[in-house]
């Protein structure tokens, strides 16, 4: 949930002053569907610029940086697996 909507300085005080270039998940999902987003790899920087900042703003022992880093962790890896999964399908496709 921390990554839901845009950080409010409510919540975070400070945040603007830290982050200059905030993300979250509704302006991701917005940003997809406006086509402002076209490829994977304008996905991917913009999802890692979203756990980039919540490590960049919260101190180490935060359990949103901690939410962060394993996040990200998992996401990376989901993103491997999928390459290599369209690489392997590529590489059929291209045998028939």
């Amino acid at each position: 949930s921390p990554f839901l909507k845009p950080v409010s300085e409510r919540q975070a005080p400070g945040y603007k002053d830290v982050v200059k270039r905030p993300m979250d998940l509704t302006s991701l999902k917005r940003n997809l569907s406006k086509g402002r987003i076209r490829t994977m790899a304008q996905f991917q920087r913009d999802l890692m610029l979203m756990f980039q900042n919540a490590v960049m703003y919260n101190d180490s022992d935060h359990h949103v940086y901690h939410m962060a880093v394993e996040m990200q962790r998992e996401v990376l890896e989901q993103i491997q697996v999928l390459s290599i999964w369209l690489d392997k399908r590529r590489d059929l496709n291209s045998l028939e």
